[in-house]
């Protein structure tokens, strides 16, 4: 069984905050999500509807990690109103640290851009943190590749693309 037949993506939940507020609380995660109680704050109204949908990531049954997209279509931010029609942002975080460095975050990211790809998504967008060299290593593995930096609504990115594949 390959690693992404291996990897799950369901709703998240209410049920769930509890989970990733631990989660937000490791080192490697709120160096770049800042304070937790906010992050949480702002994940509990993604739960209501809000523009925004949040999926648990789990291997084997067990979450792991945590992806949101959102269609920037409807973003208010000028570093982003030049991208083509249907570019959706993403945005994640694997929670336990003994799941990083492992190549799950490419492999989840992987597989939930082309459940986007499959819903009509032109381009996926990440802006990481232009010192975050993790996450942009992981997201070059993926496939994304560098558009340059800008100043967005969150602060200094290095924005990153992946385009869909004509078929």
């Amino acid at each position: 069984m390959s690693r992404a037949e291996r990897i799950a993506f369901r709703p998240a939940a209410r049920a769930d905050l509890g989970l990733l507020a631990e989660w937000l609380e490791t080192p490697h995660v709120r160096r770049w999500w800042g304070d937790p109680a906010e992050a949480i704050a702002s994940i509990d109204e993604h739960l209501d509807g809000y523009q925004v949908e949040a999926f648990m990531v789990a291997l084997d049954g067990k979450d792991f990690a945590f992806i949101q997209s959102a269609d920037l279509g409807k973003e208010e931010d000028q570093a982003l109103a030049d991208q083509p029609a249907a570019t959706f942002g993403i945005d994640q975080f694997i929670g336990p640290v003994s799941m990083t460095g492992r190549g799950y975050g490419p492999a989840f990211m992987r597989l939930f851009c082309t459940r986007l790809f499959d819903r009509g998504a032109r381009r996926i967008l990440v802006d990481p943190h232009p010192e975050n060299a993790i996450a942009i290593r992981a997201y070059a593995k993926a496939g994304f590749a560098e558009l340059g930096e800008a100043t967005t609504n969150y602060g200094r990115a290095l924005l990153m693309a992946l385009d869909r594949q004509e078929k």
